[in-house]
């Protein structure tokens, strides 16, 4: 049986951030909770699948396997973390928040470069492309996003409990989520494959596109 692999978005981000990697479906998470949002995915998938979840689509993963690890044959995690937001990072969420509602484009001018290394910014055509899918999320879907975000409980005390073939990758150079957040996940998760992918910031699939589909492909290929 061919295990289908479905992948989960990040804050203010769409299908496009998936071009080209093997994935089967892919979902843009939408809801007030992430609790919410991994409900309304699961309500859609198949008996039996691989899941796979950048930055927040970790988060919604991570809510997916508590509600339904049973049914997960395969777990990767791409630039995300475990922890719950702390009161700092809370208020910095509120911030951008208010900033996104009256001022998107100005949001999405000081993410877009953010989410990329040094070495990424550099493609030609890359920066720009990921502007254009920041702006594709409008204001009200980022600050909805952004508030399920802060309000997401901790995950870390769950993680010893799953079973499934774990992949954990992250950027070396990511500023968005630190890259100490996925060797943390990884070293909970004893048989994790930890992958850091050097002069690369927290969008992988997109910055690093030949490394990270292999990854997930050898992934995959564990899942049963």
């Amino acid at each position: 049986m061919t295990i289908p692999v479905i992948a989960i978005c990040g804050i203010a981000t769409d299908a496009a951030s998936w071009r080209g990697m093997p994935v089967t479906r892919i979902f843009v998470p939408r809801g007030r909770t992430v609790a919410a949002m991994a409900a309304a995915i699961l309500s859609e998938l198949p008996e039996r699948f691989a899941l796979c979840g950048h930055s927040m689509g970790g988060y919604v993963a991570l809510e997916i396997a508590r509600q339904a690890g049973e049914r997960m044959a395969g777990l990767a995690l791409l630039s995300t973390s475990a922890a719950a937001d702390s009161d700092e990072q809370r208020a910095a969420r509120d911030r951008v928040i208010a900033q996104a509602k009256e001022d998107f484009e100005g949001v999405a001018q000081k993410l877009a470069p953010a989410m990329l290394s040094r070495v990424s910014r550099a493609v030609p055509g890359l920066l720009d492309e990921t502007h254009a899918m920041l702006m594709r999320c409008d204001g009200a879907l980022f600050a909805e996003q952004q508030a399920a975000a802060a309000g997401r409980p901790d995950y870390r005390a769950s993680l010893a409990a799953v079973s499934a073939p774990t992949l954990i990758l992250a950027g070396e150079e990511d500023r968005i989520v630190a890259p100490d957040r996925s060797r943390e996940i990884a070293a909970a998760i004893a048989h994790a494959d930890l992958c850091l992918v050097p002069a690369c910031g927290h969008v992988p699939q997109r910055e690093a596109p030949d490394f990270t589909a292999a990854a997930l492909r050898r992934w995959a290929g564990q899942a049963r």
